[in-house]
C-alpha cells in the first residue's frame, strides 16, 4: 500500500524486476518493517501498472505472519505526466486486501505501523524521488481478521471500503511517504474501527456473562437483598405520595 506510490516514479524508466525490489527497499523504509512483492507488470505505454501479492510484515513483538497483504494494486497513470517533475496518478485501487488487527495487552501492531509512517513524513529526503500527485485511492474487499487475548480465536470482519480523493492536487504534488500517509491513514483508521466495535462487543458480553455467573453462585443470598432493596424503594415512593 504504501509502497506503491514509491513504485510509481521508478516505474517510469525501470524493468519490472528492478521496481519490485525498489518497492520492497523504500516501503520497508516507511512502514518500518519487511516489505515484499510477488510481482510488478508495467504497461506505462498504456498508463497502467499491477502489483501482486504485495506483503507489509508486522513490527517486531507481534505474532501474525504479517500486517498488511494485498492480493492486487491497479494503477493508472497520467503518460503525459510522466515526463515532467511531478508525475500525477489517476487512480490507485487495492482489492481483495487482509489486514492483521494484532492487539497485545494495550499495543496493536497498525498503530505501531502508523505512528512510523508518520514520523518518517514531511519534506522529501535524498532517497525519496521527488512530489506526486494521487487523483483517488480506493481500497475494496478489504477484510480485517482480529487477534486477541480476549477472543477465542481470530475472528474475521468486513472492512469497508476507504476512498482518497486529490492527494497533492491542490499543492501540485506531496512527498512519496506525505502520500503513503494520506492513504494509509484512513485504512488504519477503518481496521481499528472494525476491530475496536468488535472488542467493545466482546467485552459487554464478558461483563454480563461474568455478573451472570456471579448471581447463579449466590443466588440464594442476591436475591433476598435485591427483594429487600424493592421493598424499601416501594416504601419511599409510597411516603413521597402521601406526602403530596
Amino acid at each position: 500500500m504504501l509502497a506503491i506510490a514509491i513504485a510509481l516514479r521508478y516505474g517510469a524508466d525501470r524493468l519490472d524486476s528492478v521496481v519490485a525490489s525498489t518497492v520492497e527497499r523504500h516501503g520497508s523504509d516507511v512502514t518500518g518493517t519487511e516489505v515484499d512483492v510477488d510481482g510488478v507488470d508495467l504497461a506505462l505505454t498504456a498508463g497502467r501498472a499491477h502489483l501482486t501479492g504485495l506483503t507489509v510484515g508486522n513490527p517486531r513483538g507481534y505474532e501474525t505472519d504479517y500486517a498488511v497483504r494485498i492480493g492486487t494494486a491497479s494503477v493508472a497513470l497520467d503518460i503525459g505526466s510522466l515526463a515532467g517533475d511531478v508525475p500525477i496518478v489517476k487512480e490507485i485501487e487495492l482489492d481483495g486486501a487482509l489486514i492483521n488487527a494484532e492487539q497485545r495487552d494495550a499495543a496493536m501492531n497498525l498503530t505501531d505501523i502508523q505512528k512510523n509512517a508518520t514520523a518518517d513524513s514531511g519534506d522529501a529526503t535524498a532517497g525519496e524521488p521527488g512530489r506526486i500527485v494521487v487523483e483517488r485511492f480506493r481500497l475494496r474487499n478489504g477484510r480485517v481478521l482480529l487477534t486477541s487475548g480476549h477472543l477465542s480465536k481470530p475472528e474475521e470482519l468486513p472492512l469497508r471500503d476507504v476512498v482518497v480523493e486529490n492527494i497533492g492536487s491542490a499543492s501540485g504534488g506531496v512527498t512519496y511517504s506525505e502520500a503513503a500517509e494520506a492513504m494509509l491513514m484512513p485504512v488504519i483508521a477503518a481496521a481499528r474501527t472494525a476491530a475496536l466495535e468488535r472488542l467493545r462487543t466482546v467485552a459487554g458480553e464478558a461483563v454480563s456473562q461474568a455478573a451472570r455467573e456471579e448471581l447463579e453462585e449466590e443466588e440464594p443470598g442476591l436475591r433476598e437483598e435485591v427483594d429487600q432493596e424493592r421493598e424499601e424503594l416501594s416504601e419511599k415512593v409510597e411516603e413521597l405520595l402521601d406526602r403530596e
